[in-house]
């Protein structure tokens, strides 16, 4: 019986897994992560690792608390208020999944004895060859292959990702035979560490400086108005501009020196061509030469015929087949060869 932890989270798809894998027959124990307290979120309650005990505990399962606040905030936290300070927009779930969830605490449960590692993504996974590889979900409205580009080969290696067939409906329908009382539980939609979704507030509180107003620019020149802080605004964004003009004006860049926010059309925000950086795969070694794929550039865009060329020191130039509008530093362009997730980079 091979022994599998589980990382459980309080939630239905994390609980739904453990269960899922201790019917077919793995010596399971949940394992959960805790990332930060009251340091950081100053009304923090910590209900979701009291959750995930009383849920093991409930089931006769073996429950582990791992306390990885310091590197949560060495990583996670520092790459998010450091990648707004140089004017891009982060995807702090990707650090998460890389350093800590399949990372450090991956680490502690083989440290205990674990043969292989769950968690409650809605991904697949299979043997190709010599190496394991995610796949996309089989259903394409959960498919959370995007926020795992940057695992290595290693770590993909022991992961089990028990629900990758199922659709969310059917894991909450499997949760309720179950008669776990997560099992009508809803998903949190926010970046855990922000859940009232303020991201100014937060890195005025945390960054050590303040976000000040600047002025609203075309790339002309032309002043047209003033930004309350560069901060609230992102690439390819149209509301709340607060902005009158003859035409739609989006974000299309901005200055961070100036403290200028550029406007322009949606022409502007089209492109075939951009470069990524701390590119890795996971399901290929480094590409040393052309490589032909589907690239995704945000959670939920579509897929688009690209050519991969790398330019050295782990940097990729993408090319692709149609445009993609508003590329967004700081994101992550995600390579695809069907079904099979290659790996990605970010967005520079």
């Amino acid at each position: 019986m091979k022994k599998c932890f589980v990382a459980v989270s309080g939630g239905v798809d994390s609980a739904t897994a453990l269960l899922l894998l201790r019917e077919k027959g793995y010596d399971v124990e949940g394992i959960t992560m805790i990332p930060f307290g009251k340091e950081l979120v100053p009304d923090f309650m910590g209900g979701e690792t009291e959750s995930a005990r009383e849920m093991c505990a409930s089931l006769g399962v073996r429950h582990h608390a791992v306390d990885l606040s310091t590197l949560f905030s060495s990583t996670v936290v520092a790459d998010f208020v450091n990648a707004y300070a140089n004017g891009e927009t982060p995807n702090p779930c990707v650090v998460c999944n890389r350093y800590l969830k399949f990372g450090a605490l991956a680490d502690h449960a083989f440290s205990l004895g674990a043969e292989e590692y769950a968690t409650g993504h809605y991904v697949r996974v299979k043997q190709c060859g010599d190496r394991r590889v995610i796949t996309r979900a089989s259903d394409p409205e959960k498919d959370q292959s995007y926020v795992l580009w940057s695992l290595t080969q290693q770590q993909v290696s022991k992961f089990v990702a028990p629900l990758g067939e199922y659709t969310k409906k059917e894991v909450r329908e499997l949760a309720q035979s179950y008669g776990l009382p997560v099992a009508s539980k809803s998903d949190s939609q926010d970046i855990c560490f922000i859940p009232d979704g303020d991201y100014r507030a937060f890195l005025n509180r945390i960054a050590g400086d303040t976000d000040k107003a600047g002025d609203f620019l075309l790339k002309d020149g032309t002043v047209l108005g003033r930004h309350s802080g560069q901060r609230c605004y992102t690439i390819g964004q149209r509301k709340g501009l607060g902005i009158a003009y003859k035409e739609p004006l989006y974000v299309i860049g901005r200055d961070m020196k100036k403290n200028q926010v550029i406007l322009g059309s949606n022409a502007d925000l089209q492109t075939n061509r951009f470069t990524v950086r701390n590119a890795s795969f996971s399901a290929l070694d480094f590409p040393s030469g052309s490589v032909d794929c589907e690239c995704r550039i945000r959670y939920r865009a579509p897929f688009v015929r690209s050519t991969l060329t790398p330019i050295g020191e782990g940097r990729l130039l993408v090319e692709t087949d149609s445009p993609v509008r508003a590329v967004t530093p700081g994101q992550s362009a995600v390579f695809y060869d069907g079904e099979t997730l290659l790996g990605g980079g970010v967005i520079e």
